[in-house]
């Protein structure tokens, strides 16, 4: 080829791709008018808590609390406790039930709990023959039963909570923890009333056979006494629920005893002074599967035992109640 064409042939070549490279470095400059260009438009729904795109601060999630507290109970943060309310009108007493249903050979609890608003005074308990009573018990608001089926078949278990409606007072619950050879019994300090009583234990080794108020004609602690069926000593925990702050008294009342006819079962029916209230009552027996305010009659304590260890009739007692 001739020395001269290849000579343009080179320098056209070059001139060809200066061009090229020239108008490709214009295409990335700015446009200095023309089209603004198109930013895809974004709508998003957020659920609290989430961050929203880009660089705004989440919005903090603050939940709703509502807040139902029994008496005695504190509310969060540093809020003081809420007294029992007082509601216009004279004051009463009602019962509240709570059941369960005990499987066969085994323990089951049924609780009771008393409105809101109101004071627990005490407590009772009904079911089948044939369940074992181990507790019966303030806890704290409300009663509080656990029984241990001994028969074969599905066996109802109801506790009762004894409520009192309208009365401004406190309740105070005294435990004592003793050995069952010892003084099994819970005493209420000056100044307050005894309402109500009960025990707790753990075992199936022991047979409560008395659970009563006790004192004359005003009572002031709650005696229980139980067989013990083992060997060794062990604790039982005995329950005095006492009442101060309301200028109400109590009066103690003892059973009249007769016994079912054809059978082995006893029924006691202890009956209040008119103007006052039945708010629990105790019983001596073995085998006890009743102990509670009668349904119909919210002035007699119903009780019913399998058998009885003394013929006197006595050591049966209730707690009356007087209102103004």
């Amino acid at each position: 080829m001739n020395p001269n064409k290849i000579t343009l042939i080179t320098f056209v070549s070059f001139f060809l791709v200066f061009v090229t490279i020239a108008c490709s470095f214009g295409s990335l400059l700015p446009s200095s008018g023309g089209t603004t260009p198109m930013i895809p438009s974004v709508t998003s729904t957020f659920q609290e808590g989430n961050n929203p795109p880009g660089d705004a601060s989440p919005t903090p999630m603050i939940p709703s609390v509502t807040s139902t507290f029994q008496d005695g109970n504190n509310p969060p943060g540093n809020a003081s406790p809420t007294p029992t309310s007082v509601q216009s009108g004279s004051p009463y007493i009602d019962q509240a039930t709570g059941q369960t249903v005990v499987p066969a050979g085994q323990n089951a609890t049924a609780i009771a709990s008393c409105p809101s608003g109101s004071l627990l005074l005490g407590g009772g308990f009904a079911s089948g023959a044939g369940i074992h009573i181990t507790k019966t018990m303030p806890n704290p608001d409300a009663w509080l039963v656990t029984g241990l089926n001994t028969t074969n078949g599905d066996l109802p278990l109801t506790a009762y909570a004894i409520c009192l409606h309208n009365s401004a007072g406190v309740i105070r619950v005294v435990p004592a923890n003793v050995l069952v050879s010892g003084n099994t019994r819970a005493i209420c300090q000056s100044g307050e009333i005894l309402t109500g009583g009960g025990y707790s234990f753990d075992t199936d080794t022991l047979d409560v056979y008395i659970t009563t108020p006790e004192g004359n004609p005003t009572p002031f602690g709650w005696t229980v006494m139980a067989h013990n069926l083992q060997s060794t000593d062990q604790p039982i925990t005995v329950y005095a629920v006492c009442l101060s702050g309301t200028g109400l008294t109590t009066t103690l009342v003892r059973d009249a005893v007769t016994f079912a006819s054809g059978t082995d079962l006893l029924s006691f029916s202890m009956a209040c002074p008119t103007g006052s209230v039945m708010t629990s009552g105790g019983y001596e027996g073995t085998g006890a599967f009743i102990s509670r305010i009668n349904a119909d009659n919210p002035t007699v304590w119903e009780v019913q035992v399998l058998g009885k260890i003394y013929s006197d009739g006595s050591l049966d007692h209730a707690v009356c109640l007087h209102l103004p």
